[in-house]
């Protein structure tokens, strides 16, 4: 897709707005691509009172040519050229694609952000939804859910200790690969055998970052075992890690203690009890779908029965809070396979659901077939089965309440978690709405440094690849990312 713009408007900000109409496109400043054949051109101009936009979107089918005028509103958090151009840019979106995305022109990973920021300033609920649907077109039902959502995180993030951290540790391997991953997850029989001498190296760098810790005097609210997939390590290996922190941390000093177990196929009894023994308050076991044609051609290596073998596992071991996930927009899916999955569920009562929406990033397997992938389904078809799930879970007592979106995602929709009151995950919050910083330790990990009042954010990342990070004999990265920790806290903090 060839882009044009002309004025004082943000380059990335008409790319995510391209694609609500043109989901996986790409885009260039010289031609349209012949697979495409799409153009726009857009004039922004600052007034006196605001700013003007014209967008001139042309397809092989057509060409829409719409403007729009914003006039300049005290105190807002985006400028008035920015809403005129997405405003001008969704008419005309509208008017060659037939399509009506349901968050309008409110792009960005944490929707619940201006929400959150209005509930903040003494705005009533109703008065956050009207904002919401004139200012960024957002549906009455969007605009309602995410309302929601963010009045209870802001109840959530008013218990937390803002001068309190949360650690991240990151176990990047899998026992095979699903078609629609960009996670760094290993799972050939070579990268596997790393799996000691990672975690031999890993351990060393938990230590280290928990002295760090101590060290700026924090307190941790929160540890989080991720991946890959965590019980890919084998029973011996799952207690040497998690015997490293608890030797360091006391579990029932922590508001919640999570381990991804995520794959049923990898999820034992022992593994299950040596979780349990160890404090930890919160595992994922995940099926995505309980449809076995389904979970075969996304490359899940288990079935339906395996996935109810490792949950009752987990409810006979006695861990306190079961999250299980969901993805609507799977290929093969129709709404009818996808809402018997969701009642299935919900019989079993998991203390959290998340519904994910399909995304296909470029790093998937699914990538390459993006295009298929897309034709699979009509518009309405996966947010018929996001609305299925929204409104089953609520009907059974389920409130939502964290939400994130992505590029390249089915239909533009969302991904929300679902909790029975009081179970509510806490490091999705406190990740997603940048509440504390999040100290990560692995391969594949990303540090989040967040000053005390939010206003600075430092990201420090970790080699990618384990290989990478194992090659790494004496440990210097580690120590490198403990000095910026420290002279974060030093200096921004």
């Amino acid at each position: 897709m060839k882009i044009q713009v002309t004025g004082n408007i943000n380059e990335y900000y008409v790319q995510t707005l391209c694609m609500l109409f043109f989901p996986g496109v790409k885009f260039s400043k010289t031609e349209a691509t012949e697979s495409d054949g799409l153009s726009v051109n857009i004039t922004v101009t600052t007034t006196e009172n605001g700013a003007d936009a014209t967008v001139d979107l042309r397809t092989e089918k057509g060409e829409a040519v719409c403007t729009h005028h914003e006039e300049s509103k005290a105190g807002a958090k985006v400028s008035a050229e920015q809403i005129a151009c997405g405003k001008a840019f969704f008419e005309a979106g509208k008017k060659l694609t037939g399509i009506t995305p349901s968050w309008g022109i409110l792009t960005g990973v944490r929707p619940a952000k201006l929400a959150i920021t209005g509930l903040m300033d003494g705005k009533s609920k109703k008065e956050v939804r009207d904002f919401l649907t004139s200012e960024y077109l957002v549906s009455p039902k969007k605009a309602s859910l995410v309302t929601e959502i963010a009045s209870i995180e802001n109840d959530l993030l008013a218990k937390a200790n803002r001068s309190a951290c949360s650690l991240y540790i990151s176990i990047p391997f899998c026992p095979s690969r699903c078609s629609y991953c960009s996670f760094v997850s290993f799972t050939s029989a070579k990268l596997l055998g790393l799996l000691d001498s990672y975690l031999t190296r890993l351990c060393h760098d938990v230590n280290q970052t928990i002295d760090c810790i101590r060290d700026l005097g924090l307190e941790i609210s929160t540890v989080y075992i991720g991946g890959g997939t965590p019980t890919t390590l084998n029973e011996n290996q799952l207690e040497i890690l998690l015997d490293t922190i608890t030797s360091r941390i006391d579990p029932s000093t922590l508001q919640e203690f999570t381990v991804e177990a995520g794959r049923p196929d990898t999820i034992t009894k022992e593994k299950l009890q040596i979780i349990k023994n160890h404090g930890v308050s919160r595992v994922s076991i995940n099926t995505q779908t309980l449809n076995n044609d389904v979970l075969e051609l996304v490359g899940r290596k288990h079935t339906a029965a395996d996935f109810y073998r490792a949950f009752e596992m987990a409810r006979e071991v006695g861990i306190p809070i079961i999250n299980t996930d969901l993805i609507a927009g799977l290929p093969g899916e129709g709404f009818g396979s996808f809402s018997e999955t969701i009642d299935a569920l919900i019989k079993l009562r998991p203390e959290n659901l998340t519904f994910h929406t399909l995304c296909i990033k470029n790093a998937a397997d699914f990538a390459h077939k993006r295009s298929n992938i897309n034709a699979w389904h009509t518009f309405n078809e996966t947010s018929k089965c996001v609305d299925y799930s929204q409104l089953s879970a609520k009907n059974a007592g389920y409130i939502p309440y964290y939400i994130y979106r992505q590029k390249n995602t089915i239909d533009n929709l969302e991904n929300v978690g679902y909790a029975l009151p009081g179970t509510e995950g806490l490091y999705n919050i406190y990740m997603m709405e940048e509440i504390h910083s999040i100290f990560a330790v692995g391969a594949g990990a990303v540090s989040k440094m967040v000053s005390r009042n939010g206003s600075v954010i430092d990201r420090i990342f970790e080699y990618k690849y384990p290989y990478e990070y194992l090659a790494e004999t004496n440990g210097t990265r580690n120590e490198e990312k403990v000095k910026k920790i420290i002279d974060f806290y030093h200096n921004v903090w």
